[in-house]
């Protein structure tokens, strides 16, 4: 009963903390727009709230090769010389991007992404998570450890290798408006997560309370025990003596 009392009023007092804490969805929206801060890719595809008046809280930064005026170069103007074209595609339909650019059979495809300007999201880097995983003539490959495969054939009459097309992970990110400082959802999602931390609280302590009493009576048994060996030694020495 007591335990129970305990419990009500720390319920009450986290409950009360929680309705004056920030809610998850603002959390989660500020995430949310650093991540998006890092991967958008043009500045017509960013994709704001469709809450009416919502204004974001970032603005895309100019790259260098667009303040240069060097972003529609060609490969060779851009000094990447190889014998493979390549061409990095994200996404598909009307709003994929598509970055051209030559390699050498055999080179890194993680370095040709990064001298083209292809951005990949990559996991481990041991080709391990797949987290870089992209699509190359109907197979799968990971860039961070691949490289332009060594196998293609050129064209008999022109000598030429065929474009290369690698398909890699969209990594735009959804942002979402700010939530309020205070809302009904925080503080029924602060009681939730206090009462199942209550619960797992209480649930714990028994299992280590029911640990504690068997490691108790393991010492006990193991006492008893040792006083009986003493008992038994003592009582076969006293015998030894009397002979």
């Amino acid at each position: 009963m007591v335990l129970l009392r305990q419990l009500i009023v720390m319920i009450g007092l986290a409950c009360g903390c929680n309705a004056f804490a920030p809610s998850p969805i603002q959390s989660t929206a500020t995430s949310s727009s650093s991540s998006s801060r890092l991967y958008m890719s043009t500045e017509e595809k960013q994709k704001t709230g469709k809450k009416e008046g919502y204004v974001p809280k970032w603005k895309k930064k100019a790259t260098l090769a667009e303040i240069t005026g060097t972003a529609e170069l060609s490969p060779e103007e851009k000094g990447l010389v190889g014998a493979v074209p390549i061409t990095f595609q994200q996404g598909t339909g009307e709003d994929a991007t598509l970055i051209k650019t030559s390699a050498m059979p055999g080179q890194p495809l993680k370095l040709v992404a990064s001298q083209a300007g292809q951005y990949i999201k990559y996991g481990c880097g041991k080709g391990e998570c797949g987290t870089c995983d992209s699509l190359c003539n109907g197979k799968y490959l990971r860039p961070c450890v691949d490289v332009v495969p060594t196998d293609l054939t050129p064209d008999p009459e022109t000598g030429e290798y065929a474009n290369l097309v690698i398909q890699v992970k969209g990594t735009k990110a959804k942002v979402v408006s700010s939530g309020k400082f205070f809302s009904v959802k925080s503080f029924f999602m602060g009681f939730w997560n206090n009462l199942l931390g209550m619960g797992g609280f209480v649930r714990d302590r028994r299992k280590a309370k029911k640990n504690y009493q068997e490691r108790i009576s393991q010492e006990e048994e193991i006492l008893r025990r040792t006083a009986e060996k003493k008992r038994k030694k003592a009582a076969e020495t006293a015998a030894a003596g009397k002979k």
